[in-house]
């Protein structure tokens, strides 16, 4: 009989004690580890959220922890521009908390310092959670962010091969510099230096290059980026496999690629609508090195190609990038069309991009109209007009402190225009009465007090050049009513000064005209507000005025009372049991020469006033019509009963009141209009003659000279976009294509309606909406061009002129 040996015995007897321990909840003791199955084992979760409103030297965070059974500790660390440890010790049964931390920042920490803060629980049972860890800045600015957005962390490259590296940064301070750092077969540091003007985001591309003799293994790339501040920061890295050739046996990977969106767009994605001139951008990569990138489209699947393009490198790269500018061959919008996409490696392989199946990928979109462009260097679009002498479009950017110029020729930006701070208006200088635009613009500076002349024949880059400057006046107002002095007993007069901004903002031009030649030019306008006028116009009330700017210049740079106005006929009458007699003094803005426009008491009589009415609420629109013949004007604000006004150039002062211009809307019209509408208004346009106005409310209200209401369309609330015609001269305009309005709509396309039957007629397509202004023109050559703001740059759609209306 076999007898095992002891030791062996003793083995299994420990094995099977063991067992049993485990069978009957026995701990077992001789390495102190509990396995009982009954022990708590679910760790706690922790999160971390940063609290914002706070001032800029604080730094504040909320620390939420949760568990099962209860917590006993949380740790939390802050390094960087504050330094802090926190341990929080629990002594009852707490299973859900929410900590609020908040850290104070010395001033001499530059805004836009990064913080750094990690955070871990621990339950009673020992469980630890995870370590969140959020990164904050002083100075209420969000961090820097910095990473390598090509290639993708786990890519191959093969020894004597080059990979192109793209490194995005991000810094609230700007960016100064991006860099990168690199350890394991290829050990290299590079980084780039931007010139002002420095951008808050951008990007840089680099190329490392794998030796030939270089050993295989992980290629390790850093991205770093630093501030204009100094400050440096450091971004997640990325791992490359590097291989021999002698590995490699492959098929090039289309591993994303993008329709219509920017090239390093991180939501990268395939947008449903593209436009005829959009772009495809393609990345792949192979260890052998790509050869070759394209794309092709078609109309229907399988079918014959419309358009394609290939890009052909040297086959060094592994990983290779390339942006495409498409040249779709249709003109009927909208069309489907079918893209796909694909790479070639340096061993000839050609695939297309595939689908998680392994299908070859097919991407449906629909082609509309228009083309999208960003503004070359950023900042934000306040107008736009369209110049038909030079066929081009002119947009002020009003945070650049510049006008964009764009040719509709080459479909590109050329120089732009340097003008004054904060441009916002715009329009041209009027010719006659047929809407020739001379080549001077006007931009109204809305960051100072003065317009801007630009010639658009003067300036060596061709775009035009500010030659001048006019200096708007200084228009103060008061009030002057008699009240019983509480001392003596007997009536006194009490004057009320109310200082408004006398800074411009949208713009319009006029002029009187002998024989259709315009004279003398008028310019609308309404004025930015501050909270430092005087109350109750503090809570952003803005004014509506006009300027005789030919009178304005003149050789002694001083004016009479007819060279400017301010709009109070809209505010005539009396305001309860309460009668406040209107004087307004117009003051050069030299300082040194003044004139009374209104004047209080005078032969001729006064003008009592309802004061409350003579300010705007803000954003007050204006636009011109194309005759410069009448302007129209629009109240913001966010609220209804929003107030509509007319002015007509021709029209003059009262002969029994020299100081009354007859032109602006009389209180009765405008009253009218609200009881007609009570609307909150987003925007403002009028046809040709200005026979037609039309205010973007909730929906769109036409009206006559009068504020009378003509009609309504049925637009989508809260956009602003809406222009007619550039030949519509009314209700019964003839031919029927100029009897139509185009205006901007909630979703991707521009609506049509007719200005006589007030339906919709049509629409056209386009990739965004549109949420800023729509501007319609004719250019020489008889298309029709219509211009719209979205939040992806300015729309310019160039159509035949052959829209026309359903309507009888």
């Amino acid at each position: 009989m076999y007898k095992a040996p002891f030791g062996v015995l003793r083995r299994g007897f420990v094995v099977a004690a063991v067992a049993a321990s485990v069978s009957f909840g026995i701990i077992a003791c001789n390495d102190n580890t509990s396995i009982d199955p009954l022990r708590d084992r679910i760790p706690p979760t922790l999160s971390l959220t940063p609290r914002t409103g706070l001032a800029d030297t604080v730094i504040g965070f909320n620390t939420e922890a949760k568990d099962n059974l209860g917590l006993k500790t949380i740790h939390v660390q802050a390094i960087g521009a504050v330094g802090a440890v926190f341990d929080t010790t629990f002594t009852s049964t707490v299973t859900d908390i929410q900590l609020p931390f908040t850290l104070f920042a010395s001033r001499t920490v530059p805004p836009g310092t990064p913080v750094t803060i990690t955070a871990q629980a621990m339950d009673g049972a020992g469980n630890t959670s995870g370590v969140d860890t959020l990164i904050m800045a002083t100075g209420n600015l969000p961090p820097p962010q910095v990473q390598v957005l090509s290639p993708f962390s786990g890519s191959s490259a093969v020894v004597g091969k080059s990979i192109l590296v793209t490194v995005m940064g991000k810094a609230a301070t700007k960016v100064m510099s991006l860099g990168l750092n690199s350890t394991g077969p290829v050990v290299r540091a590079d980084s780039v230096l931007f010139a002002s003007p420095l951008l808050d985001s951008t990007t840089m591309q680099d190329t490392i290059a794998i030796p030939a003799n270089a050993a295989p293994g992980t290629l390790t790339i850093t991205p770093f980026l630093r501030d204009s501040l100094g400050q440096r920061a450091v971004g997640p890295s990325i791992t490359i496999n590097v291989q021999t050739a002698a590995q490699i046996n492959s098929v090039p990977v289309v591993n994303q690629y993008c329709i219509g969106n920017s090239a390093y767009d991180n939501a990268c994605g395939h947008v449903r609508r593209v436009e005829v001139t959009d772009t495809v951008h393609v990345e792949a990569d192979d260890p052998s090195g790509i050869s070759q990138l394209g794309y092709e489209v078609r109309s229907t699947p399988g079918g014959p190609i419309d358009d394609s393009s290939t890009f052909v490198s040297n086959g060094q790269l592994t990983f290779q990038p390339h942006t495409f500018t498409m040249r779709l061959p249709y003109t009927n919008f909208p069309t489907t069309a079918y893209i796909q996409v694909f790479a070639r490696n340096s061993n000839g392989v050609r695939a297309y991009a595939k689908l998680a199946s392994g299908l070859d990928r097919v991407d449906t979109v629909t082609v509309v109209a228009g083309v999208t462009r960003s503004l070359p260097f950023g900042g934000q679009v306040a107008d736009a007009l369209y110049h038909p002498g030079k066929d081009r479009l002119y947009l002020t950017n009003i945070t650049k402190n510049r006008v964009e110029v764009f040719n509709l020729g080459d479909s590109s930006f050329k120089a732009p225009v340097i003008v004054g701070s904060r441009p916002w208006g715009i329009s041209a200088w009027p010719r006659d009465r047929n809407g020739t635009k001379g080549d001077t613009l006007l931009v109204a500076n809305s960051g100072g007090t003065q317009i801007s002349y630009i010639d658009l024949d003067a300036g060596a880059s061709g775009s035009g050049l500010e030659v001048f400057r006019y200096l708007l006046p200084n228009l103060i107002v008061s009030t002057i009513t008699t009240t019983t002095s509480a001392t003596s007993g007997l009536p006194i007069r009490v004057r009320t000064v109310y200082d408004f901004s006398d800074r411009p903002q949208f713009i319009g031009a006029t002029c009187h005209q002998v024989g259709g030649v315009c004279q003398d030019v008028i310019l609308t306008y309404s004025t930015t507000p501050t909270p430092g006028q005087t109350p109750p116009f503090d809570n952003l009330n803005g004014t509506l005025r006009w300027e005789n700017l030919t009178k304005g210049v003149t050789p002694a740079g001083h004016s009479d009372s007819t060279t400017s106005h301010f709009f109070f006929e809209q505010a005539i009458g009396q305001a309860g049991a309460r009668g406040d007699t209107l004087e307004i003094l117009r003051r050069d803005a030299d300082g040194v020469g003044q004139v009374i426009i209104v004047p209080a008491f005078s032969a001729l009589g006064s003008t009592v006033v309802r004061a409350q009415s003579l300010a705007f609420r803000d954003t007050t629109f204006v636009r011109s019509s194309g005759d410069f013949h009448r302007s129209v004007f629009g109240e913001g604000g966010s609220v209804i009963n929003s107030r509509a006004m007319m002015y007509d150039v021709e029209r003059g002062y009262d002969p029994t009141a020299w100081w009354i211009d007859l032109g602006v809307s009389p209180p009765v019209d405008v009253s009218d209009f609200i009881a007609n509408t009570s609307a909150r208004l987003f925007g403002v346009a009028i046809n040709f003659d200005g026979g037609l106005s039309a205010i973007r409310a909730d929906s769109t209200y036409v009206l006559n000279p009068a504020l009378r209401l003509m009609g309504i369309f049925n637009t989508t609330a809260s956009n602003a976009g809406l222009d007619f015609h550039p030949q519509n001269t009314g209700a019964n305009s003839f031919p029927l294509n100029t009897r139509l309005v185009f205006a901007a709509s909630s979703e991707p396309l521009i609506e049509i309606y007719d200005t006589n039957c007030y339906l919709r007629v049509g629409t056209i397509p386009i990739r965004d909406p549109i949420i800023g202004p729509v501007t319609a023109a004719l250019r020489p050559s008889g298309q029709l061009v219509l211009v719209g703001a979205t939040a992806k740059g300015v729309v310019i759609a160039q159509l035949p002129n052959t829209f026309t209306t359903t309507c009888p």
